[in-house]
């Protein structure tokens, strides 16, 4: 190999690889805001590696959560149960030694009595002066017999000491008046519950298991239904000839030209009449009739040889065995690419259910991610973390008919 010819080679690959990188990214964004605190996933400075992905975070919060809960559960998934002390320590860089840290168990706006705040002991030993600053070390003690499941705590230290370190990274560093104000959502997490808390809170937020029945409900009865539809519609407008079949199919593919928004009031009002509204009904029924559906598998079934429906028929197969037990085990690639597209536009609906469902228990898991985008401003790593949930069945599925939907793509003649 040349000179020449190792150098356009290599600019080719480093194109690819500039290109690959930038379409990779956003997915990279999306994925590590999801693990952000609300503080890092609001900087004006990009977080490209949260706090919550750095293996040291993964270790301290192991040991905090088996201070709080005994054995190996304790370390995973965290706790603060009676009998049991976490100690955190935190490095301070004070003008004036012991200067002093305020530790508070935050209590919810308009509560008097908290119990947790009530049955946790705070206790400071004296200051340790280290190479990096003054080290406090805070133990907290459950006094109560109630088990809790996590442990926030608020430190206050004075505007003349500056933060260095803890044992676990803080969740949010904010200025108050009279002090600066560090605070931890759960000093006793547990490595699990650590990693995945903006999942856990996203799911809990909102009632996410009845969203994804919902989505997942809806498009696979529009898949399965729609590929009933389009498989017969379309071996018939490729196999079967009849009059006007060459006019009809122009007329279906006409229906593609058809802005979807302008559909959306008559839709609405014949499924009012129906008395369809807020029902399962509305979400599938206006869905199983698909052109691009009918369009796809119509030119995958004239790539099908002939001679096959031609011996079909000289042995007495009419026209639905020669679909069944000929067309469509034949036509396996382009049934899952245009199930897969299916399955990825019921998914990925919003416009529609939003408009069709009015109660809490029909709402699809796209309009559930609104739950997380409000008025006083929008939570961006439980909304990612929801959105990661909700694309991964997309990627779970593609995996497992990606070679089907390749072959589907170019057996089919699109391009």
């Amino acid at each position: 190999m040349s000179f020449r010819q190792f150098g356009s080679r290599l600019s080719i690959y480093l194109l690819l690889s500039i290109g690959a990188v930038a379409m990779v990214f956003p997915f990279y964004w999306m994925l590590s805001t999801s693990f952000k605190t609300q503080r890092e996933a609001s900087s004006i400075v990009p977080v490209l590696l949260p706090e919550q992905l750095r293996p040291q975070n993964w270790s301290a919060a192991y040991r905090l959560g088996s201070q709080g809960r005994p054995g190996l559960i304790g370390g995973l998934l965290g706790g603060f149960f009676p009998g049991r002390s976490v100690t955190l320590e935190i490095v301070l860089q004070e003008e004036e030694e012991g200067a002093g840290v305020s530790v508070t168990i935050p209590k919810p706006l308009g509560v008097l009595s908290f119990p947790l705040s009530d049955d946790t002991l705070i206790e400071t030993d004296p200051v340790t002066v280290t190479g990096d600053g003054n080290l406090y070390r805070i133990h907290l003690t459950n006094t109560g017999t109630e088990r809790y499941s996590r442990l926030p705590v608020e430190l206050r230290i004075p505007k003349e000491s500056s933060f260095v370190s803890s044992t676990l990274a803080p969740d949010g560093v904010r200025s108050a008046r009279r002090s600066n104000r560090i605070s931890f959502d759960d000093i006793a997490p547990g490595a699990l519950s650590y990693l995945f808390r903006n999942y856990l809170s996203a799911w809990n937020a909102a009632p996410f298991g009845r969203y994804f029945f919902n989505s997942a409900f809806t498009a696979v009865i529009q898949v399965l239904a729609g590929l009933w539809v389009a498989s017969m519609a379309a071996f018939a407008l490729a196999r079967i000839p009849f009059w006007g079949r060459e006019v009809i199919f122009i007329l279906i593919l006409g229906t593609l030209m058809i802005p979807g928004e302008v559909l959306l009031i008559p839709n609405y009002v014949l499924l009012a009449r129906l008395d369809w509204i807020d029902t399962y009904y509305a979400l599938i029924v206006p869905f199983v009739a698909s052109a691009f559906g009918i369009f796809l598998l119509r030119q995958f079934f004239l790539t099908l040889p002939q001679e096959l429906f031609d011996a079909a028929r000289i042995d007495g197969a009419g026209w639905s065995v020669q679909l069944w037990q000929i067309a469509l085990p034949l036509a396996l690639p382009g049934l899952l690419t245009y199930a897969l597209f299916a399955f990825l536009g019921a998914w990925n609906a919003l416009l529609w259910p939003l408009i069709v469902t009015n109660s809490e228990h029909m709402r699809t898991v796209q309009v559930g991610l609104r739950f997380f985008v409000e008025e006083s401003g929008t939570d961006y790593s439980q909304l990612m973390a929801a959105s990661t949930l909700a694309i991964l069945p997309i990627i779970i599925g593609f995996f497992f008919v990606q070679k089907q939907f390749i072959q589907g793509i170019a057996r089919s003649g699109l391009k």
